[in-house]
Order: C-alpha cells, then sequence, then structure tokens
C-alpha cells in the first residue's frame, strides 16, 4: 500500500525534513512521468524511454514520493497513458495527495474509462503537428489519428477541459504549421499553444536527419505561424537549448532524469530511483534551472503549491 507521504531513502522511517518538499525547494513546479513506455503511433522523433512499467502499488507508490517532494502537478505522459487501463485509479490517487494532474496523449486511444478521467485532471496536452490528416498522419506514421486528435479536442473544449496543443516544427510540417493557428483560435478551453524545435532525443537520435531544420527555417516558421494565430499570450516558440535544465521526467520505471546539455546515446542519463532514494540527494544531482523551469511553468494557474522557498 503506498503510503500518503513517502520517500524511497528514508523508508519506513518518517520522511527526513530536508527530503520532505525537496524538490519544491529547488524550484520544482511540474514533474512529467513516462508512466507507459508503449505506444500506439510510431513516431521516429519521439524522446520517450522504454522499460517495463510499474504496476498500480509501485505507481501509487511513485506518486506519493512526487507529492512528498512537494511539486504542484504531475503529468502522465508515456508512450500513452490511455494504454494503462489503471490510469483512472492513478489519476484519482494523485488527486487525493492534492496534486495537480496533466494527462499527455496522442488522442489515438480514447475508451469510456480514459475519458471519464479526463473530465476531471487540470489539463490535457495534444499533439497537432499539420492543419489536415495528409500532414499530420504523415508526420505522426499512424493514418486516422489527425481525425482522432479533432475530435478529442472538440469533446474537451465542450467539457470546458483546459488543454495545451504542442506542434514538432521540423521537415515535412514547417511550411503548413500556420495554418494550424486559426483552427486553434476558436477553442475557449485553449490555455497555449507550443511551438517546439526539433530535438535530437530517443527516436529522433536515430531519425535527427529526417526532421531537423537550419534555426532560420525554424524562427520563420514559427513567426508565420506567431502571426496567423494573433493571440500572443497564447503562443510560445520553444527553442531546442531552452529545454536545458526545465524538465524533470521519470522513466517507467521510476528513475529521475533531466534535460541535461547532452545526451548519451541519445537519451538523457538517468540520476537515480524515485522509489529507493533519498529526495534530498536526487534534487541535489538534478540537471536544474530554476529560472528556465519556471519562466516554462511559473505562470500556469496553481502551479506553485505554497512558496518555493518554504519547508
Amino acid at each position: 500500500m503506498a503510503l500518503a507521504s513517502y520517500c524511497g531513502g528514508c523508508g519506513e522511517t518518517p520522511v527526513r525534513p530536508e527530503c520532505l518538499n525537496s524538490f519544491r525547494r529547488l524550484g520544482l513546479v511540474k514533474v512529467h512521468w513516462e508512466c507507459w513506455s508503449e505506444c500506439n503511433l510510431p513516431c521516429e522523433f519521439c524522446y520517450r524511454t522504454r522499460g517495463r512499467a510499474l504496476s498500480t502499488s509501485q505507481g501509487k507508490t511513485l506518486i506519493s514520493s512526487v507529492a512528498t517532494s512537494g511539486v504542484a502537478t504531475l503529468v502522465f505522459a508515456g508512450g500513452d497513458p490511455s494504454l494503462r487501463v489503471d490510469i483512472g485509479t492513478l489519476i484519482r490517487f494523485a488527486q487525493k495527495l492534492a496534486l495537480r494532474v496533466e494527462v499527455q496523449t496522442n488522442g489515438h486511444h480514447t475508451p469510456k474509462e480514459f475519458l471519464e478521467a479526463l473530465q476531471s485532471v487540470d489539463q490535457v496536452g495534444l499533439s497537432l503537428d499539420g492543419p489536415n490528416a495528409s500532414t499530420h498522419d504523415a508526420f505522426r506514421n499512424k493514418p486516422g489519428n489527425f481525425d482522432r486528435v479533432i475530435s478529442l479536442m472538440e469533446q474537451l473544449n465542450q467539457l470546458k477541459v483546459p488543454i495545451i496543443v504542442r506542434t514538432v516544427v521540423a521537415k515535412g510540417n514547417h511550411e503548413s504549421v500556420h495554418l494550424i493557428g486559426p483552427m486553434l483560435r476558436r477553442l475557449k478551453n485553449l490555455v497555449r499553444w507550443s511551438l517546439l524545435e526539433f530535438s535530437p532525443v530517443g527516436e529522433g537520435y536515430r531519425n535527427h536527419s529526417l526532421y531537423e531544420l537550419d534555426r532560420s527555417t525554424f524562427r520563420a516558421a514559427a513567426e508565420h505561424a506567431r502571426i496567423a494565430f494573433r493571440d500572443a499570450g497564447k503562443i510560445d516558440v520553444y527553442e531546442a537549448e531552452a529545454k536545458a535544465g526545465t524538465y524533470a521526467l521519470i522513466t517507467p520505471a521510476g528513475d529521475l532524469y533531466g534535460t541535461a546539455l547532452s545526451t548519451v546515446g541519445g537519451f538523457f542519463p538517468t540520476i537515480g530511483s524515485i522509489l529507493s532514494e533519498h529526495l534530498s540527494d536526487l534534487a541535489s544531482k538534478l540537471p536544474f534551472s530554476k529560472t528556465s523551469h519556471l519562466k516554462r511553468y511559473g505562470g500556469e494557474k496553481g502551479a506553485v503549491r505554497g512558496k518555493l522557498n518554504d519547508g
């Protein structure tokens, strides 16, 4: 049974003061958990980490540890979280521990239980990489995905569930990215449209030649999209270097890593298990920039659980 307050290094003893809220003191407000390594889309640029996923009980222990670390938001990422049959259970457990919950999904698999869970979360992240099926589906290597993303987007808009839409700007779609803007402008639930420069991580490390653009082409495509979107407050352009030190992620098996300046064989090195090591030790080893992280997430509603420098 997972504990409401838990640190892997502290074990069954009370959590040490230096471990309690240690991520919050570092400045972390959001942690991404790749809760399911498998995916139903064969994207050739995916950053995901492969590995055996945790059981429901282990997942609850991980969530308890994240809550104990003091961060405000836990992101269920993947692979795709919709493929976890217990995703609703894990989401409800995180909410019980007062964590804000964000779910990132490719929108292809939306069984009834998953849709019901999405209605209760604070935010849903969706990927849209083209203004039509021919562009988006080719980019994602999955016929029919465009229609399913648009359908889920419409459902969440009707349900008033906030969404973030992410678009990877790369070869294959950069000339049509600006056409996505008018499609998103009418969505009342849109929090942000993020234009992301391709990063050679994971599958993208092997296939970088298929996606990499020179910086000037990326910036030109992003500026074209910004003008077409006409809502400066809801669009951001994220270049590859800005990702360094910004993200804290947990692998399917529970190992923590950060987005460092460079990768090893296409992956960011892990620094230790959140299930078995002291939270304070993990905080001290995480490659992290409070400035970059808060620039990315500090403005989100409810992002900070209390003051960043408190206990």
